[in-house]
């Protein structure tokens, strides 16, 4: 694996990849207009999804918002045509039905952010010296009809459910995919825990997925914590994952 911030996350059998990114220190904070321009179950514009990202001030620590050097975000947190095709792709295995890959495959998220927990990066040390975390929070986000946005939740609901079991190693790996308890928050709700062993058996990455539908919103919630040296604990309990994901589910319009 190369670490040079090209993250690489798992989710079951669906391999997400996003391209090298910088950090950045535009938040794009939502304002009281952005977030009253919408009524329940309406269609809601980009922007309005881009302020309801997380942002940095968001969770416990200090957090900075990564932004693509190449970034072509007019609007912070709005991703532009031009840029789909940098964000996470959600491939399914072979197990997933045909209506699963098709939503996975037209999937076009309208916001996305990342976090980043802004602590000594172990993966600047020596190999044999990698003691520590690094951890991220990705947040996708979009907006359609609520029967299409509801018809997608379950078709990538079941993708994944389909996907869920041991990962056979590849460029990465082996690891395994199972079910993780979220609270009960949106309409719908569906949570999965990806562990991955990384090559060499250094470092293992803990992807903590959390897929959301309210009304007219599809939200999916990533929090990775990629854990490196011998005897090191995992640096979030389910609890926590809990409270990443309502404090996101909050902010929706």
């Amino acid at each position: 694996m190369t670490h040079t911030r090209l993250l690489v996350a798992l989710t079951g059998a669906a391999v997400l990849l996003l391209g090298a990114c910088g950090n950045g220190s535009d938040s794009g904070a939502p304002t009281p207009d952005d977030r009253t321009t919408s009524s329940p179950g309406s269609v809601l514009t980009s922007e309005v999804l881009a302020s309801a990202l997380v942002t940095e001030a968001d969770y416990d620590g200090t957090w900075t918002v990564n932004v693509p050097p190449d970034s072509q975000m007019a609007t912070p947190g709005v991703v532009p045509d031009s840029q789909q095709e940098l964000l996470p792709k959600i491939e399914l295995c072979a197990k997933a039905g045909d209506a699963s890959r098709a939503a996975a495959e037209a999937l076009r998220w309208q916001a996305f952010r990342q976090l980043d927990q802004s602590e000594e990066d172990p993966i600047d040390l020596p190999a044999g010296d990698r003691v520590g975390h690094m951890i991220f929070v990705q947040e996708f986000l979009l907006s359609a009809d609520p029967a299409d946005v509801e018809a997608t939740f379950e078709a990538l609901r079941d993708g994944l459910q389909a996907c869920q079991g041991k990962i056979p190693p590849g460029e990465e790996g082996p690891g395994e995919s199972e079910p993780m308890a979220i609270p009960e928050v949106g309409e719908d709700r569906y949570g999965e825990l990806t562990t991955i062993q990384e090559a060499g058996g250094r470092a293992y990455w803990l992807l903590h997925n959390s897929l959301v539908r309210q009304g007219s919103v599809l939200m999916d919630l990533q929090v990775v914590d990629i854990v490196m040296g011998k005897g090191v604990e995992p640096a979030f309990t389910t609890e926590d994952i809990g409270t990443f994901l309502t404090t996101a589910v909050a902010k929706l319009p």
